[in-house]
């Protein structure tokens, strides 16, 4: 539910100047002094022998803001909000957990992942309590062969194995259709 809160950034949201960034180091103090939770800034340079950018932190502090304003991200209700609990100083960057190829920022896609990983589990087990409420209150009401039937089908469903069940099962989908259709054109 609290996604676009925790995440630093939108889940689409690319920083094309830190391309594989590396994870930036929150500190509290320097040269000696506390200036609150912040980030040093980064350079980096093309390295023309070997074509990897070489990142470099920067002298520069870069106070962390928190309950902040920052990238607009929709939530699944559908509202716009761009209140994070914690973003980047002004025309600053952070990078907590570093950047993918794409630029995109790495702790703010595995916060959004995590929902995604959640929210499947949740469904699955709401589900299986509907039905399993649903069966049991149906076998335990009626009694008699509607109970015995009940039990048979669950036991057979338990004895599946379930990793050869979802291999079989994966190998009989077909492929994705973009796949299809690029092989055809290839």
């Amino acid at each position: 539910l609290f996604t676009e809160f925790l995440a630093p950034y939108a889940l689409q949201t690319r920083h094309t100047d830190f391309i594989f960034a590396p994870p930036q180091a929150v500190h509290l103090f320097h040269d000696g002094r506390f200036i609150g939770p912040f980030v040093y800034g980064l350079d980096y340079k093309l390295d023309l022998r070997t074509l990897k950018r070489e990142y470099t932190p920067n002298d520069q502090p870069q106070p962390l803001r928190f309950f902040c304003r920052g990238d607009p991200a929709h939530a699944w209700y559908g509202v716009a909000s761009g209140f994070h609990l914690v973003c980047p100083a002004k025309d600053g960057h952070m990078f907590l957990l570093g950047t993918d190829r794409l630029g995109r920022d790495m702790l703010s896609r595995i916060i959004y992942g995590t929902r995604i990983s959640l929210t499947v589990g949740l469904v699955g087990i709401v589900i299986s309590f509907v039905l399993g409420i649903t069966i049991g209150g149906l076998a335990g009401y009626f009694g008699g062969w509607i109970d015995g039937l009940a039990q048979r089908a669950i036991e057979i469903l338990r004895s599946l194995p379930e990793l050869p069940l979802w291999l079989a099962l994966s190998a009989a989908l077909p492929l994705r259709t973009f796949t299809t259709r690029k092989r055809m054109t290839a």
